[in-house]
């Protein structure tokens, strides 16, 4: 009975911030794509991944989490979002003992050629271009005691639009805590501090008469237009895991967080994860709770350890878009 107190008051802390809304900030951000989640075990968890995990792809979701990867480990990702669009996410960990974990990571998002349309040509000019944007991070994560762990990540971000682009820096930081009740675990971890991002380029140029009521003048200056610099997609996470069932056969995870984006409402993900013989593992959460105008909510899937490697599969509901798959593949070595 306490320990269903004690969830309880967590669970209304972490709900009630979230059912306070105001006006809201979606479209306020740039690099957007950094709040796409990867790894098919924590998108099949409903997000709900700052507390659990020791696998590579725990450092999107909090860096301290690092430092419970036992060995050497290789990972990839890929999701399969809409739109023709492709997210790909790589990292390669390196476990050095008491000195902690290092580890590099790359996240990407690419689109299919499309055409380039203007008033003139709305079929087409003939000319193609795509879009990407690309992250590149260095992370450390470290044990202080048997129970605190710290991590944190230094990344590099570029997007770019045809002949246009736009760059940042950025960190994340992280911390999880082992409380005193043993299977209550706490995370909490702060993502994209950094620069803010403004396109420049050629496609930024324009031809420009500074007088066009005057004749003779020179009326093909070069000029540039002043596009606007934006923020990163800041976001503050804090959850729980509690494992409610542990045996040699069976387990039974149950996770919540909350988040806090700077380009969004508040809101609530939770999930929970079975596993069997510590090798088999199926999953199911929901995502944003009490967000208004959500896209979508339930996702499920699975996962298996094998030999040195690690495979995880998660579908994720969004509403109107569809529905998203996640493949992951992580190989100890």
């Amino acid at each position: 009975m306490k320990i269903i107190k004690i969830l309880s008051l967590v669970v209304l802390t972490l709900c009630l911030p979230a059912m306070v809304t105001g006006q809201t900030k979606v479209g306020t951000s740039a690099a957007n794509f950094l709040q796409i989640g990867v790894g098919a075990r924590g998108a099949a968890l409903g997000e709900a991944a700052v507390s659990n995990g020791n696998d590579i792809s725990s450092i999107y979701w909090n860096p301290a989490l690092m430092a419970n990867v036992p060995k050497n480990q290789a990972y990839f990702n890929h999701i399969a979002w809409f739109a023709d669009i492709d997210l790909n996410y790589g990292a390669a960990l390196l476990n050095l003992g008491n000195l902690g974990n290092f580890a590099v990571s790359f996240y990407s998002l690419n689109t299919d050629q499309m055409k380039v349309t203007t008033e003139i040509y709305p079929e087409g000019t003939g000319e193609l271009f795509t879009v990407q944007d690309i992250m590149v991070g260095i992370s450390y994560g470290r044990s202080l005691t048997d129970r605190f762990n710290i991590g944190g990540t230094v990344k590099m971000i570029r997007s770019t639009i045809w002949n246009t682009s736009a760059s940042a820096f950025a960190f994340d930081v992280g911390l999880t805590y082992q409380t005193p009740f043993k299977p209550l675990n706490l995370g909490m971890s702060i993502s994209n501090f950094g620069t803010e991002m403004r396109m420049l380029g050629t496609d930024t140029a324009v031809r420009y008469d500074p007088d066009p009521l005057v004749n003779g003048n020179n009326d093909g200056i070069v000029a540039d237009q002043h596009t606007r610099s934006w923020d990163l997609p800041i976001l503050f996470r804090f959850g729980l895991a509690y494992d409610v069932l542990v045996t040699n056969n069976q387990s039974i995870m149950i996770a919540s967080d909350v988040l806090y984006p700077s380009s969004n409402d508040n809101y609530v993900n939770a999930g929970i994860e079975y596993g069997l013989l510590g090798k088999y593992f199926l999953r199911a959460g929901y995502r944003q709770l009490f967000l208004n105008e959500a896209e979508g909510g339930l996702t499920f899937g699975a996962g298996v350890n094998i030999l040195n490697f690690h495979v995880d599969y998660a579908l994720s509901d969004r509403g109107r878009l569809n529905s998203v798959q996640y493949f992951s593949l992580g190989i100890d070595f």
